[in-house]
């Protein structure tokens, strides 16, 4: 078996750089001189990438982790070869034609010899700096997917699978996107991986329905991006669906009025409150109960947070569940202080949301004696030996423990790549009925709506926007860790 890889619109600096991050072992060159040579997109960066934090890499001398942008490490040098000649290559067959498209499979799937599979990550190479040997900071989520992705390529390649995989740098820019969307590669692909940012996605999601390719999203968790869009695959559950998560696990200990949600008067945390809202009615079937949770906006103008009276909404007789619907590190603390000052010997337990886990300048104290709980699409449990296993892995191939994009990328590449050997081109019809359990997190990938109905049953199956992987994790915070809750 062979993966072959072809590092397209990538200047040849960079790939140097990205093979000597990623190891090259068992990664073969793509050469195909019959493919037209797509136009060279100088195009800038268009600032959508957050500002991310880079690699950390132990110092002996401090005895600490620390974050680090230069390269390390020695590059190692690229060995190309090139694919098995055609002749000896089986030739392609649809095993829905030859079962007479009785096979259980999409009407239009094919199994194949190989697939072709694109990775449209934000690399920025563009913004390598050769001469200090430093890569943009916004680029290490893309090369720690990437690493994690080349351990998936390791085991497919045990497993028999075939791949063509062509790496493309969309720039963190849509328009480099758009411009990649032109490509052979994205044009030819089987299966389309990347983009992590909402305007690439969203360009990237029109030219999946247009071209009918599947296109998954690993990491962001895109609202609203795509409409009756059958070939876009989110992995990153919605902010809706984690509103829904937390009232789910809410309402399952605690009555309706020992339920408060908090927001403020803006409109993020507004729409939030109405998902909370929404999903609050839902599992009330449509009632007049759903009432019965309280719902309160704060306008910081007219009532400081630090003057905010939590008594009225206390239940003096059993625990108090808070819901924040905010994000806001400064908003949040005041809340919690607030609260750990003002509830006397009452017991609470507070549900925040999943960037909650990020939070650097909040006591790990105070999340303690909140009770803090947290949605999370991603949980790695310490004490799993599939986890260890990667991890003692992944630190003896690239000499670094591996992040939460790591994680992903292994996780993301393993299933879809098995989901395309097992059941071919039209694996996607196969999502909503294989659910499997990843290192990070469990693919239950089911067909979703954008609008107030997430999810659709029974007749209405034809009907949906989109696919969602429908899992999260509730993380509660003990014994100052967040760990997996009940």
């Amino acid at each position: 078996m062979k993966i072959w890889v072809n590092h397209k619109a990538l200047p040849l600096f960079f790939i140097f750089l990205l093979i000597g991050l990623t190891s090259c072992d068992s990664f073969k060159k793509l050469q195909d001189p019959n493919k037209p040579t797509s136009s060279k997109n100088n195009e800038g960066r268009d600032n959508e990438l957050d500002e991310i934090q880079g690699k950390r890499v132990y110092n002996p001398e401090t005895g600490n982790y620390e974050v680090v942008t230069d390269v390390t490490g020695d590059l190692d040098t690229i060995k190309w070869s090139e694919p098995a000649p055609t002749e000896v290559v089986p030739p392609i067959t649809s095993e829905a034609t030859q079962n007479g498209g009785s096979a259980g499979f999409d009407e239009n799937t094919e199994k194949l010899y190989s697939y072709n599979v694109v990775l449209a990550l934000p690399f920025l190479a563009d913004k390598y700096d050769p001469v200090e040997n430093k890569i943009d900071r916004r680029s290490v989520p893309a090369l720690n997917f990437y690493e994690g992705a080349k351990m998936a390529f390791d085991v497919l390649s045990g497993e028999g699978v075939n791949l063509e995989v062509s790496v493309l740098d969309t720039r963190a820019s849509e328009g480099s996107t758009i411009q990649l969307t032109n490509s052979y590669e994205a044009q030819t692909a089987h299966l389309i991986i990347g983009t992590f940012r909402n305007s690439t996605g969203r360009a990237m999601a029109g030219f999946a329905k247009k071209n009918k390719t599947p296109f998954v999203s690993p990491i962001y968790p895109h609202q609203n991006l795509t409409e009756d869009n059958p070939f876009f695959i989110q992995l990153n559950p919605s902010a809706k669906t984690h509103a829904e998560a937390i009232m789910e696990h809410a309402k399952a200990r605690f009555q309706a009025d020992q339920i408060v949600v908090f927001g403020r008067n803006n409109s993020q945390e507004q729409q939030l409150m109405q998902y909370y809202l929404d999903a609050h009615v839902a599992m009330e079937g449509g009632s007049a109960n759903a009432d019965s949770i309280r719902f309160v906006t704060i306008d910081e103008e007219t009532m400081p947070i630090d003057d905010f009276d939590f008594e009225p909404y206390m239940n003096e007789l059993s625990t108090t569940a808070f819901i924040i619907a905010s994000s806001s590190q400064s908003f949040v603390y005041a809340m919690l202080r607030n609260l750990d000052l003002k509830k006397g010997d009452n017991s609470v337990v507070v549900y925040g949301q999943p960037r909650w886990k990020d939070f650097t300048q909040i006591g790990y104290q105070l999340y303690e004696t909140m009770n803090v709980h947290i949605t999370s699409d991603a949980y790695l449990n310490p004490d799993d030996f599939n986890v260890q296993s990667f991890n003692e892995g992944f630190y003896n191939k690239f000499g670094m423990p591996p992040t939460t994009e790591a994680f992903k990328g292994y996780d993301t590449v393993l299933f879809f790549g098995r989901m395309l050997q097992e059941f071919g081109t039209g694996f996607k019809s196969k999502l909503d009925q294989n659910a499997k359990d990843g290192l990070h997190t469990r693919f239950d990938i089911q067909r979703a709506v954008t609008g107030p109905l997430q999810s659709v049953e029974g007749s209405d199956l034809n009907k949906f926007d989109q696919f969602m992987n429908k899992h999260l994790n509730i993380l509660e915070f003990t014994g100052y860790q967040f760990r997996k809750a009940d």
